[in-house]
């Protein structure tokens, strides 16, 4: 039934409770689980700010680049000795470069945590887990 997941990681807790969801569906389908993090090429961190105002410090792409790197070694810990995943590291922005692989890559499922690190962005952008929901060709699951 489930022949290919799709599992997005961000570092946060929900993303590798859904990395375990992930796990446990693929063992029971004997699924190839595929974990993706996204990097966005343009990325800005917000800070505390004066006044009410929300500061933007620019990070350097190829810190978040490492990071993401870094992101896909603690995935592959965490999945262990599961037989069959590969790892993906993706630029962009996160839902659309999401969809784009769920909708080009033949996946039968995604599944993504409901909250990552994307913090005060969320909050503008509206969440990466609802953005993907709404726009995948392909089911999702949402792990609290």
């Amino acid at each position: 039934m489930f022949n290919k997941i799709l599992v997005p990681v961000d570092g946060s807790e929900a993303a590798w409770r859904a990395l375990e969801y992930a796990t446990a569906l693929g063992e029971k389908f004997h699924s190839t689980i595929t974990i993706v993090h996204v990097v966005q090429a343009h990325y800005t961190l917000p800070t505390v700010g004066i006044n009410g105002e929300i500061p933007f410090i620019s990070l350097n792409i190829q810190e978040v680049e490492a990071t993401g790197y870094k992101i896909i070694e603690l995935a592959k810990e965490r999945i262990g000795d599961y037989p069959t995943f590969e790892t993906n590291l993706e630029f962009g922005h996160p839902a659309e470069r999401i969809i784009s692989l769920a909708s080009n890559n033949a996946y039968d499922l995604i599944v993504i945590g409901s909250r990552g690190l994307s913090g005060i962005s969320e909050f503008f952008l509206g969440s990466i887990s609802n953005n993907v929901s709404q726009s995948s060709p392909v089911p999702v699951m949402i792990i609290k």
